[in-house]
C-alpha cells in the first residue's frame, strides 16, 4: 500500500500489476 494505490480504480489493477496479493483492509483504511 501506497500513494500509488491512493485512486480507487487502481484497486483491482494493483492486485494484478503488483503481482502480490494485499488485503483490502490495507486498502479501506487508505
Amino acid at each position: 500500500a501506497g500513494m500509488e494505490l491512493n485512486m480507487d480504480g487502481l484497486d483491482e489493477e494493483k492486485e494484478v500489476c503488483d503481482g502480490r496479493v494485499v488485503p483490502p483492509q490495507d486498502e479501506d483504511e487508505l
